[in-house]
């Protein structure tokens, strides 16, 4: 591995991301965006820091890669906010805080609260473009060393611990986790606030998902579902992520998007990861996705889904509070939910769901037990609510 390091301004960086696109953001073992928003005093502090040199910016690193005998790409692995801040800044995207003091340059003071970049003073624009970001690219990095450089770069920063997972899983892993939050589901379907995706806890509760379905179809313990636990597990499925888990993954996954078109309030992070096994049992064992071919019908799922939320919460509820990642709880609400499932649709456990076997066999479903999709949801008597018993 080589190690270069270059001394380039905020200019030369913005036009490298704006004009030649040779800057690259998107590596899958970096932090999601939007880490910084909604604190505009911090980037405020930081356009201070650049003018005033009063507190050095710390550099940035990237990984240097070919494009072609002349040309390279600089894929960032620490500054992405930093970077993203100063070029959100320079296009007009905020003004800067009211709390932000004055800068001293040569002798004259500058105003810079609540002034957005083209109301400074020509010469605070001029220092910000040529401020010079020192910048450490790593060349010949493989993903081991990509990931312990992460690792390092970040270890002593107050990065969370779903954030800290994501190089233990590995780069490719962490590329295909990525993809899947940057999706429909995670995006718009499910209820994150903006501090609990700045925190990562949708990455969190991604995990915690693949967790308890790869408990049920390979036996993997845990002793938790907490964050610690979480990051355990990354580092578990490191080079060692199946394509049939993916697959199950993807289809559980697209199973929720058909029977939620739209955000869902209660599917918010405690209750998620249940709902991924719920969907898995109401998949059935024979599903055919092409086909759109379930044991229970995506909309009957979702109206069954309503129904549980209003008729049978109560008792689901007392297994979220204080302690909820605990297992016991966990497996409770696994539990209440599962069952509430079962008994609206009176379907029978399949041999996984009872000993927890490594895959699912295709006879496991009772051919008596008819598969919820040619009836119409219009009609009472084909919808059984009325018999449904809470958990």
């Amino acid at each position: 591995m080589i190690i270069t390091t270059l001394k380039w301004t905020a200019k030369n960086l913005k036009s490298m991301n704006d004009d030649k696109h040779t800057l690259d953001f998107s590596n899958p073992i970096q932090r999601q965006s939007g880490q910084w928003d909604g604190d505009k005093l911090k980037k405020s502090l930081l356009i201070h820091s650049i003018l005033t040199g009063y507190i050095p910016v710390p550099p940035i690193y990237c990984l240097k890669e070919p494009i072609n005998e002349k040309d390279y790409s600089y894929s960032i692995l620490d500054g992405k906010q930093r970077l993203t801040t100063v070029f959100d800044y320079i296009d007009g995207r905020y003004p800067l805080d009211k709390e932000t003091p004055p800068v001293v340059i040569d002798g004259t003071s500058y105003e810079l609260a609540g002034k957005y970049f083209t109301d400074l003073d020509m010469e605070c624009q001029q220092d910000i473009l040529r401020f010079r970001f020192t910048v450490y690219g790593f060349e010949d990095a493989d993903d081991e060393q990509t990931e312990e450089i992460f690792f390092r770069l970040n270890n002593s920063t107050p990065l969370s611990k779903p954030q800290k997972a994501m190089p233990l899983c590995g780069v490719k892993n962490a590329a295909f986790i990525k993809s899947i939050l940057s999706d429909k589901f995670f995006s718009e379907i499910c209820k994150f606030s903006a501090l609990q995706r700045r925190k990562s806890d949708d990455l969190c509760t991604l995990l915690q998902a693949m967790m308890l379905i790869d408990s049920r179809y390979s036996g993997y313990e845990y002793a938790s579902i907490s964050a610690d636990e979480t990051m355990q597990y990354a580092a578990s499925i490191k080079n060692n992520y199946s394509e049939e888990q993916k697959e199950r993954l993807f289809d559980i996954i697209d199973y929720l998007e058909k029977a939620f078109p739209e955000k869902e309030n209660m599917l918010k992070k405690i209750n998620i990861p249940i709902v991924f096994l719920a969907a898995d049992t109401a998949m059935g064992d024979n599903y055919d996705t092409a086909k759109g071919i379930y044991r229970v019908g995506p909309m009957y799922f979702r109206h069954w889904f309503s129904y549980f939320f209003a008729e049978c919460y109560g008792e689901y509820k007392e297994y979220c509070s204080s302690g909820s990642i605990k297992k016991e709880k966990t497996l409770k609400r696994i539990e209440i939910m599962e069952g509430s499932l079962r008994q609206y649709f009176e379907l029978e456990e399949t041999p996984v769901q009872k000993e927890g076997a490594d895959s699912m066999s295709e006879g496991n479903m009772p051919s008596e037990e008819p598969a919820l999709l040619e009836k119409n949801p219009e009609d009472p008597e084909n919808f059984p609510m009325e018999n449904a018993e809470t958990a």
